[in-house]
C-alpha cells in the first residue's frame, strides 16, 4: 500500500480506537451517579495514559509504530473486560486505567507513524491529523452508544471490538523506516529537554480547551457552541493542515495562541444574551486550537533527531493530559466563585500566556520553528 491511503488507515486506526472511548464516555453518567466518581471515571485514562504515551513513543521509536499501535490497540481491548466482568464502580475504574494504558502507547506510536509516512516537510499537518482522528472517534462513538439504545454490556463489547478493528486496519498500512538524522537535527543527549517549554504551552493552551468543553455552552446559552467547536478544529486542520509547516511552529503558535484567547474572551463577554456573537468567538476559538497544538508540536520537535520522535512526541503529547487534568479543576474553581462567563475569561488569560511561553522555547538548529 502507498504512503497516501496508508496515512490514511492509520488515522483510520486511531479513529476506531477513539470510537471505543467515546461510546464508553457515552454510558458513564448513567452507570455512575456520584459526580465526584463521574469525574474520576472520565479523567481516569488520562493518569495512566500521561505515563504510558512517553514510554509507548520510546519503544516505538525503537520496534516499529506499527507493533506498539497494534499492541496498545489490544491493551484498550482487554481493558474492557474487567467492567464486563463485574459491575460497580471499582471495575469500571480498572477498566478505564487499562484502557488510558493502551490509548496512550497508540497515540504516541501513531504519531510516530504518521510523522515517517508524510515526511519532514509535512510533521505540522501530521501533527494536527492526530487530533482529526481523536475528534471523529470521540464523535462517532457515542452515536454508536445511542444506537446500541445504551446498554451498558452491548456498549461495552462494541468499546472492546473497535480497537481489534483498528487493529486490522493497521496490519494493512506501509511502515515506513525511520528518517536519517542530519547536521540539522542533533541525537544529543539534552535535546529531549526542549520539549518543557513547549510542553508546558500545550498544557496552558489545553486549560482553555477543557474550560470551553465544561462551561462554553453555559456561558453562551447553547449547546451548539461543542459541537461547532469541534467542526471548527477539524476545518481548520483539514484545509489549513500544512501552515505551521509553512509559517514555522514559533511564528504559528504566536498567533494562534492568541486567537484562541481571543475567541474564549468574546464567548465569555457575549454570553447568553448574544448567542450569536459567542457562536462567532466560538470559530474563532477553533481556528486558533487547531493550529497551535500542531505548531507546538514542530516547536517540541526542532533539533530532535527523527530516530527519537517517537519518544519527543509521547513526552510533547504527555503535556496535553496534563492540561485536561490541570484545566477541569482550575475553571471549575473559577466557575464556582464567579460564573461560567469569569471561568471563561480566566482561562482566556491562561491561553494567551502559552504564547509567551512558546516564545522564549529552545529552537533546534535547522528547524521549522520562526
Amino acid at each position: 500500500m502507498s504512503r497516501r491511503p496508508s496515512y490514511l488507515v492509520v488515522l483510520g486506526t486511531a479513529a476506531l480506537c477513539y470510537a471505543a472511548l467515546g461510546a464508553v464516555l457515552r454510558i458513564l453518567p448513567e452507570l455512575v451517579e456520584d459526580r465526584a466518581a463521574l469525574g474520576l471515571l472520565v479523567g481516569a485514562p488520562a493518569i495512566t495514559g500521561v505515563l504510558a504515551r512517553p514510554f509507548g513513543g520510546r519503544l516505538a521509536d525503537r520496534v516499529d509504530p506499527m507493533r506498539v499501535v497494534v499492541g496498545g490497540a489490544v491493551v484498550m481491548a482487554v481493558g474492557v473486560l474487567p467492567a464486563l466482568a463485574w459491575n460497580g464502580t471499582a471495575a469500571l475504574l480498572l477498566s478505564r486505567l487499562l484502557v488510558g494504558v493502551g490509548e496512550g502507547a497508540m497515540m504516541a506510536a501513531t504519531v510516530l507513524w504518521l510523522l515517517r509516512l508524510a515526511g519532514p516537510q509535512r510533521r505540522g499537518m501530521a501533527l494536527g491529523h492526530i487530533g482529526l482522528a481523536n475528534y471523529a472517534g470521540l464523535t462517532t462513538g457515542p452515536l454508536l452508544a445511542d444506537a446500541l439504545g445504551l446498554v451498558r454490556d452491548a456498549v461495552l463489547v462494541a468499546a472492546g471490538l473497535l480497537p481489534l478493528l483498528g487493529v486490522l486496519l493497521a496490519l494493512l498500512a506501509e511502515r515506513p523506516q525511520a528518517e536519517r538524522s542530519t547536521a540539522q537535527e542533533h541525537a544529543d543527549a539534552g535535546a529531549l529537554a526542549q520539549i518543557l517549554l513547549p510542553g508546558i504551552a500545550l498544557t496552558l493552551v489545553n486549560v482553555g480547551y477543557v474550560g470551553f468543553l465544561a462551561f462554553g455552552g453555559a456561558a453562551a446559552g447553547t449547546a451548539l457552541v461543542v459541537p461547532l467547536f469541534a467542526a471548527g478544529v477539524i476545518a481548520t486542520r483539514v484545509l489549513a493542515g500544512t501552515v505551521p509547516d509553512r509559517l514555522g511552529g514559533r511564528r504559528t503558535v504566536i498567533v494562534a495562541a492568541p486567537v484562541a484567547a481571543a475567541g474564549l474572551l468574546v464567548v465569555g463577554l457575549a454570553g447568553p444574551s448574544a448567542t450569536g456573537l459567542a457562536l462567532v468567538g466560538t470559530g474563532v476559538l477553533a481556528i486558533g486550537q487547531g493550529l497551535a497544538v500542531p505548531g507546538l508540536g514542530l516547536i517540541a520537535l526542532s533539533g530532535v533527531d527523527p530516530e527519537h520522535h517517537g519518544a519527543a512526541a509521547g513526552l510533547f503529547f504527555a503535556f496535553f493530559d496534563a492540561g485536561v487534568g490541570l484545566g477541569g479543576p482550575f475553571t471549575g474553581v473559577i466557575a464556582r466563585a464567579t460564573t461560567a462567563q469569569g471561568a471563561l475569561l480566566a482561562a482566556a488569560g491562561v491561553v494567551l500566556a502559552a504564547g509567551a511561553v512558546a516564545a522564549r522555547a529552545r529552537v533546534g538548529a535547522g528547524a521549522l520553528v520562526r
